[in-house]
């Protein structure tokens, strides 16, 4: 006979004649008295004390604009500013001019070679002097026209996302095509040049038009 057996034993053995619970023994506890009803407990009626502590990232949810829980809030990150209409429209023409220049200056870049030598005859005609005979353009002339072509090319491309980054800023930017349309036209000039001295006899004779 186990320990809990002989207890229960004892206990019946000592209730006597008192009556006994027919009703299965509860695996959880003992039955509640007789007349026992469950109520249940009485709600309060005062408000919560608010949650002072702000919404974290990583804890419950944020405050939205007006103060609506649940909506996210986004930080660091915005709505593009709107750009003046006057400025936007004289960007954007002046951006289609500057693609034209661009491409007008690569045409002159790349014809220079063929050029120099009838823009110094025409000279010479309209000042009434001898014109230069022949040019022949130096050895580093084919990497000058390529540097040229693509400076042309990279500032216009410049010119284009500087623009689009200050018109989505909301910022004036008509100015900013100007500056490399500015930029291009002393490229062309620069090349012009060393094409010219690439020719060590033509460039005397070119001075010497200027003299007379």
């Amino acid at each position: 006979m186990s320990r809990d057996e002989a207890a229960r034993s004892g206990a019946e053995g000592a209730e006597g004649s008192a009556p006994k619970d027919e009703r299965p023994r509860p695996r959880y506890g003992e039955y509640a008295p007789e007349g026992w009803t469950w109520q249940p407990p009485a709600e309060s009626t005062a408000d919560p004390a608010p949650d002072a502590s702000p919404a974290t990232p990583s804890g419950g949810a944020q405050r939205g604009p007006g103060g609506a829980p649940g909506a996210p809030v986004a930080f660091g990150t915005g709505a593009p500013a709107a750009a003046h209409p006057v400025d936007r429209g004289w960007t954007l023409a002046l951006l289609v001019f500057g693609a034209i220049g661009a491409v007008y200056n690569s045409l002159t870049i790349l014809a220079m070679p063929d050029t120099a030598l009838e823009s110094a005859q025409l000279s010479a005609q309209m000042l009434g002097t001898e014109p230069p005979t022949a040019f022949e353009p130096g050895p580093g002339v084919p990497a000058l026209i390529a540097v040229g072509i693509a400076l042309q090319l990279a500032l216009w491309v410049g010119a284009l996302m500087w623009s689009r980054s200050r018109l989505r800023a909301g910022r004036i930017t008509w100015w900013v095509p100007v500056v490399a349309g500015v930029a291009a036209f002393i490229v062309v000039i620069v090349v012009g040049m060393l094409v010219f001295a690439s020719d060590p006899g033509f460039l005397p004779a070119v001075g010497s038009l200027t003299s007379t």
